[in-house]
């Protein structure tokens, strides 16, 4: 009897949904049968069988029989799919049954061969969007892939971006008070320079991703560089802090959309197995631009006009707009232009955007601009809070295309990879703000010598993020990557709050290393746990939805750590018998910092801001235990998935001639068909 392998997804169609089955290919021979009412047993060998036809009230399925030497295919069709999922199937040894079938009412499979059977993962979990981790074969080999050319170039100008994005933010950490100083402004409107740009950022990435599913994802990321440039240029030519502020949002905008497509791309582009080891690119760009945004900040703040540290992003904003048209062959949707606004979730975006922007700045205004208490909080707080439940509602239940996928919720392991998200990036932002204002004031430091201060979290991150990605390649598994990493965020946090006015630089360094290595370790291996636990189609959408909240917890984490500091700070003021109100100011208060005599007083000051640093560092090492344990909820998933996208990578003039080239030099055939992704 011939050996029987599947080539081709055995499709069905039950109701209004399409289900893919995806046979491993080494199932020993077998026929399959999906029926809604009954079993259809067989028993003759496959190599018998004439091409079979199943029907059903509710869908319609062609199965052919191919002869391929000893081997015979099964090759499959169907038409009218509206809705994808995926069953991984399995196979185990039963030699007691000729006929035995593991189904549930819905389902059934037959297996003729009595030395296997095949067992059909039940659909309720499976309309859930999830893969199974019960259905994790751990003698998997890596799957078979190797990046061309042209994706290694699009995953280097993706790294480009996403330098720039990383510099952007962190430029203006140690440059932030030479700002205020010549275009004037208050600490409160010193701290929104910052915030704008985070919030803006965070709220535009889901939005952007979704009218990327259906514009393409070329048309979107190039619009959202358009928005960076322009926002770019409006902080440049600023001559006043509102101006700046207005700069700053459309810069955050285009940033978000920047960073969320770059990771979607790359997981168009890039198997999952693969994903944590190539991504390593990627973050060591980041890394680099939040590494050298302090240094180059601060050396700027010293030594020239700070409009420079805005200067600076033209080149790769040039190089970027240039290149994305034309290494980005992503094969675009066919619909009409008609058809794809129809499909946009207008409704939906406008909500839940509105009522997370003023969410947010009711968060920000708290403790900083207004008290808690206050109807200037309260009221956007309230109304942000209850425009987000609405939204949510209106997209779980009314909107025809939403754009937030209510299945990407449905397994307890995907939402506590997304809060530990939003933690991380409260926590990890939160460190990059507060440390180098640390060494700016408690420590006295200039910006430079503040930026360079931060070497080690931000050297130590990236091989982190490295060595944590080509492990979780090599041996399948990351959920040891996560709670190491959460165990020393929670151990340097704890670290942090120990520093005083008088820590010497080794235990400074001791923190920061500890700090880098955890970050590196969680970074990684949370981006694309999302990935192994949705079903290969929502792999996009998972991942950016977990850069989304990444995303939301750094632009919280800064406000909340404002307010924190400026209260715990406060009260260390009111103690040592000084007005309270510098800590309302203590950014601008620098300037006035570094002109004070030695003496009692200043000592005070600088106990003060040491002080208000530890009420901070205790909120983030409170976090950070709390996410320790919370990521053993995480169970574990298969990283070897079939790959699926819809933009699909395709070949032009420049990817032939990069392919013709390398292959020219080993001596192999020249490629001519278009890339498959």
């Amino acid at each position: 009897m011939a050996t029987t392998r599947f080539c081709h997804t055995v499709s069905t169609q039950i109701g209004s949904e399409k289900l893919n089955y995806i046979p491993d290919p080494r199932l020993p021979a077998m026929a399959l049968d999906i029926s809604q009412t009954a079993r259809q047993d067989r028993t003759q060998p496959l190599d018998s069988m004439p091409p079979v036809a199943l029907s059903g009230p509710n869908y319609e399925t062609r199965c052919q029989r191919t002869a391929t030497g000893a081997d015979d295919v099964i090759a499959t069709s169907g038409t009218d799919w509206s809705r994808e999922a995926t069953v991984k199937m399995e196979y185990k040894e039963n030699r007691d049954h000729h006929n035995s079938v593991v189904s549930t009412s819905t389902y059934a499979s037959t297996a003729y061969d009595p030395a296997a059977y095949a067992a059909i993962k039940d659909k309720d979990h499976e309309q859930r969007g999830v893969s199974d981790p019960m259905l994790v074969d751990e003698s998997l080999s890596i799957p078979e892939w190797k990046a061309s050319k042209h994706q290694m170039i699009i995953i280097t100008t993706l790294s480009i971006m996403s330098f720039v994005i990383a510099l952007d933010a962190n430029v203006i950490v140690t440059s932030l008070s030479a700002i205020i100083q010549d275009i004037g402004g208050t600490s409160t409107q010193a701290f929104w320079v910052g915030t704008a740009y985070l919030i803006s950022c965070a709220v535009a990435m889901p939005f952007l991703a979704s009218l990327s599913d259906i514009f393409g994802r070329p048309i979107i990321l190039i619009g959202s560089l358009i928005f960076f440039t322009a926002g770019t240029i409006l902080c440049c030519v600023a001559g006043g802090i509102d101006m700046l502020l207005g700069g700053r949002v459309i810069q955050g905008i285009g940033a978000g959309g920047m960073y969320v497509l770059s990771l979607v791309v790359f997981t168009d582009i890039v198997p999952l197995r693969h994903r944590p080891k190539l991504y390593g690119v990627i973050q060591m760009a980041w890394a680099i631009g939040s590494l050298v945004g302090p240094i180059i900040g601060g050396a700027i703040a010293e030594h020239t006009t700070w409009r420079w540290i805005f200067y600076i992003n033209f080149p790769i904003c040039g190089y970027s707009l240039v290149a994305i048209p034309i290494l980005l062959t992503l094969k675009p949707p066919t619909a009409t232009v008609g058809e794809k606004l129809k499909r946009v979730d207008w409704i939906g975006g406008f909500l839940f955007i509105g009522s997370m922007v003023t969410f947010l700045v009711g968060i920000s205004w708290g403790g900083n601009d207004f008290p808690w208490r206050s109807a200037q909080t309260l009221v956007p707080l309230f109304i942000g809070a209850a425009g987000l439940v609405v939204s949510l509602l209106y997209e779980s239940k009314f909107a025809a295309h939403p754009f937030l996928r209510k299945m990407l919720f449905t397994d307890r392991s995907a939402i506590t990879v997304y809060i530990l998200g939003l933690l991380q990036g409260f926590i990890l932002y939160g460190q990059l703000y507060y440390v180098p204002f640390y060494f700016l004031s408690v420590a006295e430091y200039t910006p430079t010598m503040a930026g360079v201060a931060m070497l080690p979290v931000t050297l130590l991150l990236l091989p982190g993020s490295i060595i944590s990605g080509i492990l979780v390649s090599r041996f399948n598994a990351y959920r040891w990557s996560i709670w190491i990493g959460w165990a020393l965020m929670a151990l340097a946090s704890g670290l942090f709050i120990y520093w005083d006015v008088d820590t010497s630089i080794a235990v400074h360094v001791i923190t920061l290393v500890i700090g880098g290595i955890g970050h590196g370790f969680v970074l990684n291996a949370q981006t694309f746990v999302t990935g192994a636990i949705v079903a290969p189609q929502n792999s996009g959408h998972a991942a950016a939805m977990y850069l989304f909240l990444r995303m939301l917890g750094c632009a919280i984490g800064v406000n909340v750590g404002s307010t924190t500091f400026q209260n715990v700070m406060g009260i260390k003021l009111e103690r040592k018998g000084i007005a309270s109100d510098i800590a309302r100011r203590a950014e601008e208060y620098l300037g006035v910092l570094k002109t004070l005599p030695e003496g009692t007083y200043k000592d005070a000051i600088l106990e003060s801001y040491a002080y208000g640093f530890k009420g901070v560092h205790g909120v983030y090492v409170s976090l950070a235990v709390l996410a320790f344990f919370a990521s053993f909820m995480i169970r574990h998933y298969d990283l070897n998935k079939l790959h699926e996208t819809q933009h699909t990578l395709q070949q032009n003039r420049l990817s032939r001639l990069l392919e013709s080239h390398h292959q020219r030099t080993r001596g192999e055939q020249i490629p001519t068909t278009d890339e498959s992704s």
